[in-house]
């Protein structure tokens, strides 16, 4: 795996902390223990935990809720910088890229062109969810993304509108939905 993919969590970018795991070539567990340490030191010396690491959680195959990390740029920053060599160089190149491309995507929005008409609002939504989809984010990932847009512009949806299907994972488990 040489690329990332940024995830949009309430208004903010992401990278799920199995993903990162996965780029490092580091088992799970171990880079979540790390993410603990450095959220330790962090709470210690007053600074804001969640402007590096989001606690969050997954279904996993079994329908059991693992727990995993949304990690911020910065969280990603604090990871590279612990990472050496081939491995360290990767990773900064992948989520540095994540990241940008979010970014830039977000800038490309012709906001000028948007209006809070329904028919505005669901196109925004559908050119999110088509760039959801190809980057290969769950049913349940795009729910909440199109959730959140409509709540920006104060269409209500449906409750329940938010659920995840039995065995699916999902990078937002139920927090917030």
């Amino acid at each position: 795996m040489n690329f990332l993919h940024a995830k949009d969590y309430q208004g903010r970018k992401v990278i799920d902390s199995r993903d990162v795991a996965q780029m490092v070539e580091k088992s799970h567990n171990v880079l979540m223990r790390s993410i603990r340490t450095y959220m330790e030191y962090l709470r210690e010396s007053n600074f804001a935990q969640s402007d590096f690491f989001i606690e969050s959680d997954y279904l996993n195959a079994q329908n059991h809720r693992m727990p995993c990390y949304l990690i911020t740029k910065k969280g990603c920053d604090m990871i590279a910088n612990k990472l050496t060599g081939r491995k360290g160089v990767l990773f900064t190149a992948a989520y540095v890229t994540a990241f940008n491309d979010m970014r830039d995507y977000i800038e490309s929005i012709p906001t000028a062109s948007l209006n809070a008409s329904p028919g505005g609002v669901a196109s925004l939504i559908n050119a999110l969810r088509r760039v959801m989809r190809d980057q290969g984010n769950s049913p349940t990932e795009i729910a909440v993304m199109a959730q959140g847009v409509s709540r920006a512009y104060g269409i209500p949806l449906p409750t329940g509108f938010v659920r995840e299907l039995p065995g699916q994972t999902s990078l937002f488990g139920d927090r917030n939905v």
